[in-house]
């Protein structure tokens, strides 16, 4: 995407949130949570800043430390302030009596806009942005795919490099480490390897037990690419499957399948997610399925929609959201299998394709 293509997408993004500040009569939003920044500037400064929209302006100001390296990236003007009380003034500035912010912002942040902003009122701008950032453009899905493809090598990796004896985190440097050679910022969230009985934890972050012979292992990974998220997950067993292990795998197998056939355009988060779990349930194993079938990946691992029990969100082409179904029973192990997947015009692909038949 050209300069001027991100600009006019910044644009058009900003204009949606100008109709939201004069559909609730707003003086301006503020927004500082990095993500949302990044969506509205093009710019992510590690130390931040604060995004300023009203009716007729858009401001990011940023911390004197970053300065040159938003100047360079932001698609809106970028102004720099030293320290809190200069910030604070030129907040001041746009007068801000009736204020729009992210649900996520601090108290304390709040009782600060109040005592020296003056605000009278707030508004919470979650669900204008959560409606902007579901649906992802080409150009988004793009960087979600290459952060996809990084995931499906550091999966590879991990399946040849698992074998008896070898520490969990052993295993998990070597998939970071093929990660950020293939171009990736960093892991998407903490490398999930989970051996034995540890597979029966959902997040097991790869740990310093020695992997063992007969044990069922569940490889949970992503990468973080040019701002964006993949995410998948795989199970194996070190050496042959026993008949309880076959089980448990075709039950979690059988259930991803299903939903990644039944994800399409019209369906809700929670009708997905009642797909994919009565499936697992009619296996026997319901009450070992104990999370979501899934989750919304972007600018977060976790954003909307939720797949689960309480979200009506219905689908649309171009969100992309997980389909990751799993099994646990303590003391003896887990199983998950899952793919990052995008919505289509009439159905879903899969974005993460490492083979999903290896037990």
């Amino acid at each position: 995407m050209t300069l001027s293509d991100t600009r006019l997408v910044i644009q058009m993004r900003i204009e949606r949130l100008r109709e939201f500040i004069a559909e609730k009569e707003l003086d301006g939003v503020i927004i500082t949570h990095r993500p949302n920044i990044y969506y509205f500037t093009g710019s992510a400064p590690v130390l931040g800043g604060y995004l300023i929209i009203t009716a007729d302006d858009a401001l990011f100001l940023v911390p004197q430390l970053e300065y040159e390296e938003a100047r360079e990236t932001s698609r809106v003007p970028v102004e720099a302030f030293k320290r809190g009380p200069e910030l604070f003034e030129r907040l001041k500035s746009f007068r801000l009596k009736k204020l729009g912010i992210e649900g996520r912002t601090a108290y304390s942040t709040v009782q600060s806009y109040r005592e020296k902003l003056g605000v009278e009122e707030f508004v919470t701008v979650d669900d204008v942005i959560k409606e902007l950032r579901m649906i992802k453009t080409k150009e988004e899905l793009e960087v979600i795919q290459a952060a996809c493809e990084i995931a499906d090598q550091a999966m590879l990796t991990a399946i040849e490099e698992i074998s008896e004896g070898k520490r969990e985190r052993e295993i998990a440097a070597k998939m970071e480490y093929v990660m950020k050679m293939k171009g990736a910022e960093k892991p998407a969230f903490d490398t999930i390897i989970a051996s034995g009985w540890r597979s029966a934890l959902p997040h097991g972050v790869a740990s310093d037990k020695r992997i063992e012979r007969g044990e069922l292992v569940v490889i949970d990974e992503g990468a973080l690419y040019n701002h964006y998220n993949s995410d998948t997950t795989r199970t194996i067993v070190v050496g042959s499957p026993n008949e309880k292990q076959k089980d448990i795998y075709q039950a979690v197998l059988e259930a991803q399948k299903k939903g990644v056939e039944m994800a399409r355009p019209g369906i809700t988060a929670k009708e997905l997610d009642t797909i994919v779990r009565d499936v697992i349930k009619e296996y026997g194993y319901g009450d070992y399925f104990i999370h979501s079938t899934g989750h919304g990946v972007g600018l977060e691992i976790h954003e909307w929609p939720g797949v689960n029990q309480s979200d009506e969100t219905v689908l649309k082409p171009g969100m992309v959201i997980t389909v990751e179904p799993g099994i646990y029973i303590p003391k003896f192990g887990g199983v998950r299998i899952e793919d990052t997947i995008v919505i289509t015009e009439n159905g879903a692909r899969r974005l993460t394709k490492t083979e999903r038949e290896l037990i």
